[in-house]
């Protein structure tokens, strides 16, 4: 059965080397993350493998996420693959990586979600909720949005973009299923200590989580960025 990250690290950012990303990640998930998304558009294939090989032996039981990249995650051994909105599709990516590995889908409308849905997503992840950096000029589009998608689908939703942790209780009463994180994480002065007190946090305010009846995916109540 395969386990659904509550607490997702995004990166690496602008201006972090990968080393800098490893050791982040590392303490992070010591502190409760529980998925480590290894993101590096434009990159070579080889420094992509490189910094998810690196990930691998140093985030102890937190999923190895590879965004993009199919075929790094199943040379580097991930958990599981990040599609973007233009990717491949979910059941064509399922076609290469099977069903062991987790995947994952963006979305950012409710049809886009219900479809990415049906294709057999594991989760979505679905934003950006509030504003924040990374899309300067556009406006997050807001909890009742994020609301509307966690009511339209019967998988995961994990909410992402301008997410800090005093957004968390606000976040998870639309019925998101967890969170993903970059800046509030990557530039901590700890990020354990911050990754811990995200984790309290979000188990504090988590809904029980239903369970998808026809997939492979059992949802549970685990704390956010708790193993199952």
């Amino acid at each position: 059965m395969k386990r659904i990250p509550r607490l997702h690290l995004i990166g690496p950012l602008d201006g972090l080397t990968a080393a800098e990303y490893a050791d982040v990640a590392a303490a992070a998930a010591e502190g409760g993350v529980d998925g480590v998304h290894v993101r590096l558009p434009g990159a070579a294939a080889d420094d992509v493998l490189a910094l998810a090989r690196e990930l691998r032996g140093r985030i102890g039981n937190a999923a190895l996420i590879v965004n993009d990249r199919l075929d790094v995650a199943l040379v580097a051994g991930a958990d599981g693959a990040q599609l973007g909105e233009r990717s491949l599709s979910v059941s064509d990516a399922r076609g290469l990586l099977g069903d062991a590995l987790l995947i994952g889908r963006s979305v950012h409308d409710v049809e886009g979600a219900r479809r990415t849905a049906d294709d057999g997503a594991d989760y979505l992840l679905a934003g950006h909720v509030f504003d924040t950096i990374s899309k300067a000029g556009t406006p997050g589009r807001g909890l009742d949005w994020l609301a509307e998608i966690a009511a339209a689908v019967d998988v995961p939703v994990i909410a992402i973009g301008g997410v800090t942790i005093e957004r968390i209780p606000a976040v998870m009463e639309t019925g998101a299923y967890g969170v993903a994180m970059g800046r509030e994480l990557l530039r901590a002065a700890d990020p354990k200590a911050a990754a811990q007190a995200t984790s309290a946090l979000g188990a504090h305010h988590m809904r029980p989580a239903s369970r998808r009846v026809s997939g492979s995916v059992a949802q549970t109540t685990t704390p956010c960025g708790g193993a199952t």
